[in-house]
């Protein structure tokens, strides 16, 4: 058993012996349901170029159940999935297991969760809560990517105001292909000795002092929606550490604490809206360059922030645009990273035919770099239960993340029945 899955069971055995606590509170139970929904999809991938091999095939089912009670729900969603590619993918898992409670003014979420911060699309500034799942990199659905996490959320709030305070007393990271079967491998390919992938140890154990925490204030007032945040955390994306050996090279995942300060406002105005997100991140750890790995790590303060348009334009257009940068303060030149690293996406969508066809495109580009991956995509509902999609993803660029997958262009199928 992993320590994520023990982890994950723990927080899950806590959660069943609160109900009772929470059911002798008094509370009568009026108009109690259960609801049960979920879907099966299945999705198949194949490269664009020679040798034309699969780069995905899977099948899941997802399963949703929920139990309504005066101020109160449970909710468990699971999947039950089978992966020809990734071995190891296949199999059950457990991924919201949540008691919510509200009252007037005040609440809390206890359990596994999905915990969503900031008003970027697709790009992450203060949402670092919850890690992501890397296995497939960005070709799968951003709402597959992030991961949920065991936390406990209070609530405190009125028409105007919400105060959250969260704690996140398990560490998950993300989960990173390092697989050399998976066409996603991050691991190098052109090393003059066999790689090694050693992660034994490497990630914080279950102890008071590893603890997430942090908090969100957010406002709603005519006109503008925006919040401040704060967040004591673990940067869920590790530094990697180079150890030659005579036979192998060895890389090894670590962990650091970091912490920011941050915010994001969103404007609409007419048929636009405007956003904006800023983050201060301290004491921030970078992978070094290979031939530097042997230096002393140490952290480093950024500022991360990102603006974004989106017009939603006559006749079902939706138009989304964002520029996004990091800048290293105090910058070293052994980190692996530019000293300014920057992003610009653009996400376009038209509605056709009585909304039941839905042409879109998703474009990362990396100004760095000049490297670019694109997500087109074609999604045409045959009824109110069964979807089918088409698409292909683009990578391009001669350098950074991007160009490293430019032989992973791939073309792609999704069928979709929900329930």
């Amino acid at each position: 058993m992993t320590d994520t899955t023990s982890h994950s069971a723990k927080f899950l055995l806590l959660f069943i012996l609160f109900l009772p606590l929470h059911i002798a509170w008094g509370q009568e139970e009026v108009a109690s349901s259960w609801q049960v929904k979920g879907f099966v999809d299945t999705y198949h991938a194949v490269r664009s170029e020679k040798p034309n091999n699969f780069m995905s095939s899977r099948t899941r089912i997802r399963g949703e159940i929920g139990k309504s009670f005066e101020g109160s729900s449970l909710f468990v969603s699971f999947n039950a999935t089978y992966n020809a590619l990734l071995k190891e993918r296949t199999g059950f898992e457990l991924r919201e297991a949540y008691l919510d409670h509200r009252d007037d003014h005040w609440g809390f979420r206890l359990g596994r969760q999905l915990v969503i911060w900031g008003a970027a699309d697709g790009v992450r500034i203060t949402d670092l809560v919850s890690p992501m799942d890397m296995t497939e990199f960005l070709a799968q659905d951003y709402d597959d990517i992030r991961m949920p996490v065991n936390a406990l959320r209070l609530f405190v709030f009125n028409d105007k105001m919400k105060l959250e305070l969260l704690a996140v007393p398990t560490f998950e990271g993300y989960k990173l292909p390092t697989d050399a079967i998976n066409p996603w491998c991050i691991l190098p390919k052109d090393s003059p000795l066999p790689i090694l992938w050693e992660e034994n140890g490497s990630h914080p154990s279950l102890h008071f002092a590893n603890i997430e925490y942090g908090g969100k204030l957010s406002f709603t007032l005519p006109g503008v929606d925006f919040s401040l945040s704060a967040l004591h955390t673990w940067n869920k994306m590790p530094v990697f550490t180079y150890r030659p050996t005579d036979t192998h090279i060895v890389v090894s995942p670590q962990y650091y604490r970091m912490g920011f300060f941050g915010g994001d406002i969103s404007k609409p105005l007419g048929q636009l809206v405007l956003r904006g997100e800023a983050a201060f991140n301290v004491g921030k750890h970078f992978s070094y360059r290979p031939d530097a790995s042997d230096q002393e790590q140490k952290g480093f303060n950024t500022v991360n922030y990102l603006v974004g348009i989106d017009w939603y334009a006559p006749k079902d257009w939706v138009v989304m645009a964002q520029f996004s940068s990091e800048s290293i303060l105090k910058y070293e030149d052994q980190i692996a990273q530019p000293h300014h690293n920057s992003l610009l996406t653009l996400n376009v969508s038209k509605k056709l035919l009585d909304n039941t066809l839905q042409l879109s495109n998703f474009t990362y580009f990396d100004l760095n770099h000049k490297g670019w991956f694109s997500r087109f995509t074609a999604a045409y509902s045959l009824n109110d239960f069964i979807q089918l999609s088409l698409g292909y993803d683009w990578f391009g660029g001669d350098e950074g993340v991007f160009s490293a997958y430019k032989n992973n262009s791939e073309v792609w199928a999704k069928a979709k029945y929900s329930f």
